[in-house]
């Protein structure tokens, strides 16, 4: 009874990605897709294919999204607009961020 099995609905279970999760690459991509995104989001894009030294750009980006969207655990048919959309992703997803720096903390 205290294990969680008794009556309820499954629990939630969270876990890394399978390593074939994130598998298009350049060469298996036979579509194209073009997107508009906001100015902050272009100059992200920009900074990573920087700090990248060029691996990853903008194609390899969204490629590496769209499969990561694939494992989400959504409802794709009960999104209906934007707000929807974006609210179903957060609550699938859990972001991992770095430890905040006790030096900058200080200040």
């Amino acid at each position: 009874m205290l294990d969680g099995r008794a009556g309820g609905p499954p629990a939630e279970r969270f876990g890394p990605l399978a390593a074939d999760a994130l598998a298009t690459r350049r060469r298996d991509a036979g579509a194209q897709v073009g997107v508009r995104v906001s100015k902050a989001q272009a100059r992200w894009l920009r900074e990573v294919e920087r700090a990248s030294g060029g691996a990853a750009d903008a194609g390899s980006l969204v490629r590496a999204l769209v499969d990561l969207a694939g494992e989400l655990d959504v409802d794709w048919a009960s999104v209906r607009n934007g707000p929807d959309l974006r609210a179903a992703v957060r609550a699938a997803v859990l972001v991992r961020r770095a430890a905040p720096d006790p030096d900058q903390q200080a200040r």
